[in-house]
């Protein structure tokens, strides 16, 4: 048996995504730590909403880029593209009423002096950004598969035509192994059918095959089963993990379902922009302060062994 590699597919070192608004800066995601290693089959990411979830998933699939802090993906830096527009530098709050008349036209003269600084630099910096978004579309298409809560799916494309998107987008078009990943994720038969023609969970089905048909090693998933009955969402779950398991696949699943946890072999926790906790999940060795909630969800959820 060839032996797993265990380098880190993903390193974060200092992560923070920081938004401007009102005036204010938020930080979505404030000093995140964290290393995946290749092979690691599932990671759930619980929290309340405006943890940061999402905003991590953007980052780890490079469709946003930290504010600070470094991304590594098997050892090599992951592109970003950063904002072009800066902060001002020079701010001022809103004066008392008796010093706005003298205030506020230096303010203006300022910020219209940075302007005529900063205009010749525009284009040069909309060539830098365009070039670098590019670099991340790029890794996107070579390294990400990405399950959506919408499927996302093109309504006068088969199920086949579907699947094999990903992979020409990607460059790769493989249809022998599109037809593998339909039959795999208990489709078989239906590749010739349009999306009318199949019912939500056939249809997430259909999206969890054209994630993985281009055969990416980190797979992102933001609540793939939020549209779906609880029972579908067993169903659906067991086939998308048992495929990563078998493809040493790492997949990071973002859920508000503590149910879905007993899938994890790692189970992570965010709030308000900082990891709170790191545990082993249920479906490996449970530790940790996690171990209550997991072995309730145990208790309390299906088996995970429903016909696919």
């Amino acid at each position: 048996m060839t032996e797993m590699n265990t380098s880190p597919l993903i390193e974060l070192r200092g992560v923070r995504r920081v938004y401007a608004s009102a005036g204010e800066t938020v930080a979505a995601l404030d000093g995140i730590d964290l290393d995946l290693k290749q092979g690691e089959v599932v990671v759930m990411l619980l929290g309340p909403s405006g943890s940061g979830k999402t905003t991590l998933l953007n980052v780890l699939s490079a469709m946003d880029s930290p504010t600070e802090g470094r991304y590594r993906y098997l050892g090599e830096d992951v592109p970003t593209a950063p904002d072009l527009v800066e902060q001002t530098r020079f701010s001022i709050r809103t004066p008392h009423p008796l010093l706005r008349p003298v205030v506020w036209p230096v303010e203006a003269v300022v910020r219209l002096t940075q302007g005529i600084v900063r205009a010749p630099s525009r284009t040069m910096a909309s060539r830098r950004r365009a070039k670098a978004l590019e670099a991340q579309a790029s890794f996107r298409r070579r390294n990400i598969g990405y399950v959506f809560q919408q499927y996302n799916l093109l309504g006068d494309l088969t199920v086949l035509e579907n699947v094999m998107l990903a992979q020409e987008i990607a460059g790769a078009r493989d249809r022998a192994h599109a037809m593998d990943m339909i039959g795999r994720v208990g489709l078989k038969g239906l590749h010739d059918r349009f999306p009318s023609e199949l019912s939500g969970g056939q249809q997430q089905r259909v999206a969890i095959a054209r994630s993985l048909a281009k055969k990416a090693q980190l797979l992102l998933g933001d609540e793939p089963t939020g549209n779906l009955d609880s029972e579908t969402t067993q169903q659906v779950m067991e086939v998308l993990l048992s495929i990563c398991r078998k493809e040493r696949v790492t997949a990071v699943i973002v859920t508000h379902d503590e149910s879905l946890t007993k899938h994890a072999t790692r189970v992570l926790r965010l709030d308000s922009g900082r990891l709170q906790s790191d545990e082993r999940g249920a479906a490996g060795t449970i530790v940790g302060k996690g171990k209550a909630a997991v072995m309730g969800a145990l208790e309390n959820g299906r088996d995970g062994e429903d016909t696919v």
